[in-house]
């Protein structure tokens, strides 16, 4: 095996998970309520409208709550996991990028959330995973101020892959 075959990919957690829900209000509540969640943003517009962020208190989201367009869907409740990456260096995500672009990972997107820049990307069930590098640290509440100042808005950004 090439260097070039072994994987710059060190995940540090499985930071959150985006789920579908019938009701995004109703299931904020009681995630509020059974597990001592607080909502930390509101999606106000865009491809997240009416999304709601929560958290158990240190990191802008552990589970995000988005409107199902068809609540039958069986198998369509999980939309990401998100997985935070053990660095926070732009260049090492850059580098992650042309290693899934050389090893024809499915790319979705890649998005500037305010708080990080993540790469999202199906496996090859279809599932949908997200890599991303924090960029404004959870101390002292800094990144659930900016997801909510930000509306927990994403914007897709080019990233220029890194080679060697």
């Amino acid at each position: 095996m090439s260097q070039a075959d072994i994987s710059p990919v060190r995940v540090a957690a499985i930071a959150h998970i985006v789920l579908f829900v019938k009701d995004p209000e109703a299931s904020a509540r009681w995630y509020c309520d059974i597990l001592n969640m607080t909502i930390t943003a509101r999606a106000g517009d865009g491809p997240y409208k009416g999304g709601i962020f929560l958290s158990f208190g240190v990191h802008d989201h552990d589970i995000a709550l988005f409107k199902s367009e068809n609540a039958d869907d069986k198998g369509r409740e999980f939309e990401h996991v998100g997985l935070r990456l053990a660095t926070d260096s732009a260049d090492d995500l850059r580098r992650i990028y042309a290693f899934f672009l050389d090893k024809g990972v499915n790319i979705a997107e890649v998005l500037d959330h305010g708080v990080s820049t993540g790469i999202y990307f199906h496996d090859p069930d279809g599932h949908m995973l997200e890599v991303f590098h924090q960029r404004v640290s959870p101390d002292k509440g800094a990144a659930i101020a900016e997801l909510r100042s930000n509306e927990g808005q994403a914007d897709p950004v080019v990233l220029d892959p890194l080679r060697g």
